[in-house]
């Protein structure tokens, strides 16, 4: 039978919570954090850096969060999660040295992993449901894709209104007040029973085995570490880089909201034609369109058509290697096992990935912001070239399921 709009209410429900979940929990630290900074008289890559280790600390509960959701279902996984991040969220508001900022991040990361796309991709995974998988997948994403659209300039907004400590306290209560209620109301129905979690997910994508199996989830899961450094990098450090180019950080914030519509753009495409694209093709989409996005920064990042451009491009891309980054796993190793799966995969890009802010932020304070922009399209061009290395199973079919 074919879905009905019915169908369609837990995905849409999960993308809205994604929208705030993105937006507290990973967007307003690129508004927020500088002017802790300022504030608790610490450094910029201080800062920065603590929140590299309140990344890792989410990247170990990852794994976690992914197993109780392939053995639980994701109802009360993510309802406790939103209300644990809500908290650690509010807690943020109240610290007063470097110590207290690190233990209120590592909740808000830890809390997070709970409640953010890899959990929700898996615990839609896990409902009973006549909308496919991966397009249920695509509608999560969808949604999130505003988020920076949304809360960079809300978040900037209530900072200058009202103080970094009380913009804290508004989010959490936002996190506590519509996630919790969500998360537990959309995620309550049946679970799907042992024989529809081992089915194959498509019958014309064939789930690879054996060797070729491992090897195409070791350069599968190299080139999201490497595309993935970069989505962290620019998350949090947008702002404050584009500045260094010349702009505002009124200009910034409003060109870094750019991003969110044209992710939204970007998955809007994919829905569009992923009946006909397998997600190898979507992925190597994304990473093409993110790619040129860098280049266009690079080049003409100091103007204001150029930057506004270079933001809609990468927005495109990035937008599209989220759903990717959910569907593939799906395409190559199949359905069971697949919350964990992405957990452990979070894990090693998080335990990577966690230097990111660190990272590009010390290169932002020693060379500048273009060349800390230079060193993610590196990053980036790594990203492509294990990207080839993947075997595609509808070439390979004698060694797939």
């Amino acid at each position: 039978m074919k879905p009905d709009l019915r169908d369609y209410i837990p995905s849409v429900g999960l993308g809205l919570t994604q929208i705030l979940g993105y937006g507290s929990l990973m967007y307003a630290y690129a508004v927020l954090l500088p002017r802790m900074a300022d504030h608790l008289d610490l450094s910029l890559s201080t800062v920065f850096g603590i929140l590299s280790l309140g990344l890792l600390f989410g990247g170990l509960v990852s794994p976690v969060a992914g197993m109780l959701v392939d053995r639980f279902g994701g109802r009360w996984v993510m309802t406790l999660g939103s209300i644990g991040a809500g908290l650690a969220l509010m807690s943020l508001s109240q610290v007063s040295g470097k110590f207290g900022l690190f233990l209120a991040i590592l909740l808000a990361e830890g809390a997070g992993m709970f409640v953010l796309y890899n959990v929700a991709f898996a615990a839609i995974m896990r409902i009973e449901s006549r909308v496919p998988a991966a397009r249920a997948i695509s509608i999560i994403a969808l949604f999130g894709g505003v988020a920076s659209t949304i809360f960079w300039p809300l978040t900037l907004s209530l900072a200058n209104a009202f103080g970094w400590q009380s913009t804290w306290i508004t989010l959490g209560l936002m996190v506590l007040l519509i996630c919790t209620p969500l998360h537990f109301v959309l995620l309550g129905g049946p679970q799907k029973g042992p024989e529809a979690i081992t089915a194959p997910l498509n019958q014309d994508w064939p789930e690879l085995q054996g060797a070729v199996r491992q090897k195409a989830m070791l350069w599968m899961i190299l080139s999201f570490v490497f595309s993935g450094y970069v989505m962290g990098a620019v998350m949090t450090l947008w702002v404050s880089n584009v500045q260094t180019l010349g702009h505002t950080a009124a200009t910034a914030a409003f060109a870094g909201a750019v991003i969110g519509p044209f992710k939204t753009v970007g998955r809007g495409f994919e829905m569009l034609v992923s009946r006909n694209l397998y997600p190898l093709v979507t992925y190597a989409m994304s990473l093409g369109l993110m790619m040129a996005g860098f280049i266009l920064l690079l080049g003409f990042g100091a103007s204001f058509i150029g930057l506004l451009c270079a933001a809609a491009l990468y927005g495109m891309g990035d937008g599209i290697k989220t759903i990717a980054r959910g569907t593939l796993p799906l395409a190559l190793f199949g359905q069971q096992g697949y919350g964990a799966r992405l957990g452990w995969m979070s894990f090693v890009q998080m335990a990577v990935n966690a230097s990111a802010p660190f990272t590009f932020a010390y290169l932002a304070e020693q060379f500048g912001g273009w060349w800390s922009f230079a060193a993610m399209a590196a990053c980036l061009c790594f990203a492509l070239a294990t990207y080839f290395l993947i075997p595609d199973p509808r070439r390979n079919r004698h060694v797939a399921a």
